[in-house]
């Protein structure tokens, strides 16, 4: 299993910032000042609040855009159009209950609970090359106290804003290749299957190139594909595994990435836990030059040589529906 280079989730020292009364955030005069040296410049987003999507099964729930991507460098928009979320390049979002325009609230945020359940949504991946990445995951928000640095109580494995979490990556992803990946917390490479870069299991993908990309047999990626997680659990009520499932209408076959161990969490004890809490789902859409962990040969056999970041429309997840399995 091979190093794991992610921007999105680069670790930082400086330490977590606390809630304050009310665990209430409203942007800082000195955020505001590092966005606008930012090397990405964007120092405001359109909307912080930009609608609402159905998920059934579940209910409606609100977005809410991220008023930074890192510390001081400011997001891209994100936008909901057709029932979906639609992340523009550096945008990222996250499913609540409600959302207040310039201010974020760490217990407004969606705890959704998928211990012995599946969720299943639509994804489009077709504008994002090598060094892209269209992400949809789950982290621990509604559990973190601590605001960050981005000031939104944004938390992940590799602590991109300061706090870290667990987090669940369903989906990382671009046209040529796919990750899933477990982390627990404080554990920034994890356990991940699908094709591209580095994976588990000796770096033995679980498809390849004529299975899953531009004008693949299976998926083509060229087109809408549907996205099939599940979290199952055994008579002890524990997670046993998590089982992601890509499949394409009008094809009669699937693919399909079972992660069933992780030696850095035995039995899945802290997953389970964290699954039971209820976990917030995110979306985000990042680019890099250094992103052959996801889709670089690996041993070999990955889909691109080096990454040329030509990242084109935003991506798009919809249709999102929570079942019991």
């Amino acid at each position: 299993f091979g190093p794991r280079y992610q921007p999105r989730a680069s670790r930082t020292t400086a330490q977590p910032v606390p809630s304050g009364t009310g665990a209430m955030v409203t942007f800082s005069r000195v955020a505001l000042a590092l966005a606008m040296a930012g090397a990405r410049g964007a120092a405001a987003i359109e909307a912080q609040c930009p609608g609402s999507i159905d998920v059934a099964g579940h209910g409606p729930v609100q977005i809410t855009a991220a008023k930074w991507n890192t510390p001081g460098i400011g997001a891209g928009d994100v936008l909901t159009v057709g029932g979906g979320v639609h992340p523009k390049m550096w945008g990222r979002a996250y499913f609540a209950d409600t959302c207040t325009e310039s201010s974020y609230e760490q217990t407004r945020y969606t705890a959704m609970k998928l211990l012995g359940k599946r969720l299943v949504y639509t994804t489009d991946v077709s504008h994002g090359g090598c060094g892209c990445n269209a992400a949809m995951y789950l982290v621990s928000m509604p559990q973190n106290p601590y605001a960050s640095e981005c000031e939104d109580f944004y938390c992940d494995a590799n602590s991109v804003c300061g706090p870290n979490c667990a987090e669940i990556d369903i989906q990382e992803a671009n046209r040529f290749a796919w990750h899933s990946t477990l982390h627990k917390s404080w554990d920034g490479s994890g356990v991940s299957a699908g094709y591209g870069g580095w994976v588990h299991n000796n770096n033995n993908y679980d498809f390849g190139p004529k299975d899953y990309g531009p004008g693949a047999g299976c998926i083509n990626t060229d087109l809408p594909f549907q996205v099939s997680t599940a979290f199952p659990v055994g008579q002890d009520g524990r997670l046993t595994a998590m089982e992601v499932t890509l499949t394409q209408e009008g094809k009669d076959c699937s693919l399909h990435m079972p992660i069933n161990s992780y030696e850095a969490d035995p039995g899945f004890e802290l997953l389970t836990k964290a699954l039971e809490e209820g976990m917030t789902p995110v979306v985000s859409y990042w680019k890099s030059e250094q992103m052959l962990w996801l889709d670089g040969p690996g041993v070999g056999l990955g889909p691109c040589q080096q990454d040329g970041v030509q990242c084109g429309a935003a991506p798009s997840f919809y249709n999102f529906v929570m079942e019991d399995l």
